[in-house]
């Protein structure tokens, strides 16, 4: 009997040396998720600082080494560049008029602090709410260049801000495209569509921005991405234009 039990043994050993090595087996997911992103590089003839940004989120997606310590860079969407941006369904445009969009169904916010005989003082801005007929509302700021205070119907809305309801409302959001970024992007997809940014911020590990400014001469001017790098997702967008 133990002769026998010795024999079937050797056979299972002998069957097992016989067999292919699985190479996959115990390998895990973790070890493919924790290899390092792709930074997206910077154009080679930007000019790299002397005191370089020392941010540890952003170096995963673009080229650190042309950020300086405050996180910008000299790299600029350039004075050709236009904003183009949809929202809802509908084609904005910056700088704006209160009549623009009163011709295209939005109104100001019953609730909002300002209104359209608001006055609003020389240099300073405001910001606001616009509504449509569904509900869905988007952002607006409103700057009064002149050397008086004049009514806010006066003003231009020189920017706009969306926030992404993708996330919290997958089924009924609101689509945007600003220039190629829409809400279902990651923050890859905005590099690789707009390029590196001219600037960015942290205020924590979950709340970023990125500033893609068209001009070095005016940096109110261009599109803002905020973001969030722990969830890899936009949260909101600025689009502006002051004349």
């Amino acid at each position: 009997f133990i002769t026998a039990i010795l024999l079937i043994f050797s056979l299972i050993l002998c069957l097992s040396a016989c067999e292919p090595v699985d190479k996959s087996y115990a390998s895990t997911q973790s070890e493919t998720a924790s290899e390092p992103k792709k930074a997206k590089k910077a154009p080679e003839n930007v000019k790299r600082p002397k005191i370089m940004s020392d941010d540890t989120i952003m170096p995963q997606y673009v080229d650190i080494s042309v950020f300086d310590e405050e996180n910008y860079s000299a790299v600029y969407l350039g004075k050709k560049f236009k904003i183009s941006a949809e929202f809802a369904g509908e084609e904005f445009t910056v700088p704006a008029t209160v009549g623009n969009m009163e011709s295209h169904g939005w109104a100001l916010a019953e609730n909002s602090a300002y209104d359209k005989e608001s006055l609003v003082y020389a240099g300073e801005s405001v910001d606001t709410v616009f509504v449509n007929e569904d509900g869905v509302q988007i952002n607006a700021k409103f700057y009064n260049s002149s050397q008086s205070s004049v009514k806010l119907s006066k003003c231009n809305i020189v920017k706009f801000k969306i926030i992404n309801d993708f996330y919290s409302s997958p089924d009924n959001f609101h689509e945007f495209n600003i220039n190629g970024v829409n809400n279902k992007m990651a923050i890859t997809d905005i590099i690789d569509t707009l390029g590196t940014p001219s600037h960015f911020y942290g205020i924590d590990e979950s709340n970023y921005y990125l500033d893609y400014f068209i001009s070095q001469s005016d940096r109110r001017n261009g599109i803002t991405v905020y973001i969030n790098p722990s969830d890899d997702a936009i949260t909101a967008i600025e689009f502006s234009y002051y004349k």
